[in-house]
């Protein structure tokens, strides 16, 4: 039996990283893979977008001019229908601090450390878009997560820096 991927539901993502090259990377990872993609260079234009738009689900940086990540996950958190949030983050590899804990105890429902597989950040927003369903308790007919569905482009198996 054939089961409409999850990206199938047209669910709307905002990709929020300061970097531009990152974000073309994970629109042409995410667009292969069925999801709306809305483009933000730092928390303060994504808060903006938040305000104005549908969004399902964010993909944050966590250092950023003028708005960080971190601002970024406290102000969502406030929404009131407040939207899961995947945070990244490379600085740990160059300062020894743990970014991702404080991101993830701000409230988002993911992290994950640069760079990363492709497939490792698909799984992710299935899980945190799986989440918002069960807390709704309205499923989608056929939205069922199959990662091993899923569409990685050529040159986008591994985001956010070189592979380690």
């Amino acid at each position: 039996m054939y089961s409409t991927p999850l990206a199938a539901v047209r669910r709307c993502i905002l990709i929020v990283d300061d970097d531009q090259r990152a974000r073309q990377q994970l629109q042409t990872l995410l667009a292969a893979n069925g999801f709306a993609v809305v483009e933000a260079g730092n928390g303060r234009i994504a808060r903006r977008i938040l305000a104005e738009c549908a969004i399902d689900l964010v993909i944050t940086d966590i250092f950023m001019p003028e708005c960080d990540g971190f601002e970024l996950i406290a102000a969502i958190r406030t929404m009131d229908l407040p939207v899961p949030v995947i945070a990244m983050s490379d600085y740990e590899s160059w300062t020894g601090l743990n970014f991702l804990d404080a991101a993830n105890d701000l409230g988002a429902a993911a992290v994950i450390g640069k760079p990363f597989q492709a497939i490792s950040l698909l799984r992710l927003i299935v899980e945190a878009l799986a989440a918002v369903r069960r807390e709704s308790r309205v499923v989608p007919i056929g939205a069922r997560a199959e990662p091993e569905r899923a569409c990685v482009p050529p040159g986008v198996e591994w985001l956010g820096g070189k592979r380690i």
